[in-house]
């Protein structure tokens, strides 16, 4: 079966969690079609280089510095968002017609659906959270909730990237507390989604990293929309210059941002971590997988995909820093730091040196990721069991063939 497969282009984050996905859809024999744009469509060919990759308007939505501004600022580009789900919605079904799909994915584009093709939607957030002071959150969260609910209706299922049960990563977001409307059946959990890990690993052992892997003191790791991307990282290239031992900033741009910084290592130098600061425009799985495996210390955003793939690593050390005005990221660090899964600081508290590593101290004290796979720490077995995604592509009925609507 040919499939379509398109991830929203706000950082590089749904692109990224795309990626296993796409690989167990072609384990199982199935043609797939990325269809992406910015950043993402730039990482998505970098991966698979060999598959028929499609290019798709950009959503093109950015956030402000001002956190006070931001409802504002994402209330004036709302039709900037619906002409964008307007245009994905032409898209797809253009290109459904072209290809012969028989199947469509959308990871967080509302509009990226057909109506001739069954679609499946992927996202960690049944429940949104607005942005904006605690008052108006109040207000708009009801009519977010229904207005999502809606939107979710044009798929025949909803895949949410988690663990089912109590024990999961997403919290209120991805399980909601008020009680779904939707029939149970189209909200399918299923596992986190970690391009690291094996597509076939059961979610019940844990990840054997590679080695050997280099010696890192504290990797960075740079996401989500500008300006804020840019901001946190001049924040950190500022605090890394008086920090010991080998630092590394991995930016987050597969492109290569003429400029660059202190310390910068060119894109296409050979790979080598050097004693000091060491700053990558963007780093292919193989080599990320390496730092992160090498890594005493963590400094990142608290985006879903990257917890999901910390998760799938069991890393720990991890000091989170959730974007500024992201209500979500604000939840995701919260409540990774309540289960001890990681320490958070908010982006305005680190302006030094030793601000950051006051939060890589605190983290140092707390289980870890590691924990989701130790029945000691957490006083159960692991949340996933043995499932596997790989397994469970192979047997989805929607994958069986041609579904009739």
């Amino acid at each position: 079966m040919k499939v379509l497969i398109a991830p929203l282009d706000w950082g590089l984050g749904h692109a990224t969690r795309c990626v296993p996905i796409i690989r167990a859809l072609r384990a199982a024999g199935h043609e797939v079609i990325p269809c992406a744009s910015g950043a993402g469509l730039r990482l998505l060919r970098a991966e698979f280089p060999d598959l028929d990759t499609r290019a798709l308007p950009s959503y093109a939505m950015r956030y402000t510095k001002s956190r006070a501004l931001l409802p504002l600022w994402l209330l004036l580009q709302l039709p900037l968002f619906l002409l964008s789900a307007w245009r994905d919605a032409r898209a797809a079904a253009r290109l459904a017609r072209e290809t012969g799909a028989g199947l469509v994915i959308s990871d967080g584009r509302y509009g990226f659906h057909a109506a001739a093709v069954p679609a499946v939607f992927v996202s960690h957030q049944l429940d949104i959270l607005p942005p904006g002071p605690r008052a108006l959150r109040a207000l708009l969260r009801p009519a977010l909730r229904a207005l999502n609910r809606r939107a979710l209706r044009e798929f025949r299922e909803v895949w949410v990237p988690d663990f089912p049960g109590p024990r999961n990563l997403s919290g209120a977001l991805g399980h909601p507390r008020y009680g779904s409307r939707e029939d149970p059946s189209r909200i399918l959990y299923i596992h986190p989604l970690c391009r690291f890990r094996p597509d076939d690993l059961p979610w019940d052992r844990a990840f054997a990293p590679p080695d050997p892997a280099p010696a890192i003191d504290v990797l960075a790791l740079l996401s989500g929309p500008e300006p804020q991307r840019t901001l946190l990282e001049e924040i950190l290239v500022r605090a890394f210059e008086d920090l010991p031992g080998t630092r590394v900033i991995v930016r987050g741009l597969p492109r290569s941002v003429p400029g660059g910084v202190r310390g910068m290592v060119p894109s296409d130098s050979v790979f080598q971590i050097q004693a000091g600061l060491n700053v990558f425009d963007h780093l292919p799985q193989e080599r990320l997988l390496a730092c992160l495996v090498g890594a005493r210390h963590v400094v990142c955003r608290s985006g879903y995909t990257t917890m999901m793939e910390l998760a799938g690593l069991g890393k720990g050390n991890v000091l989170l820093v959730p974007t500024p005005g992201q209500p979500e990221q604000e939840y995701l660090a919260a409540q990774a730091r309540g289960v001890g899964l990681a320490a958070w600081r908010d982006q305005d508290a680190l302006r030094t040196s030793a601000d950051i590593a006051e939060g890589l101290r605190e983290a140092e004290t707390l289980p870890g990721f590691g924990a989701l796979f130790s029945v000691r720490a957490m006083g159960t077995s692991a949340p996933g069991g043995d499932w596997d995604l790989a397994g469970w592509i192979r047997r989805h009925p929607l994958l069986q063939g041609r579904v009739s609507l």
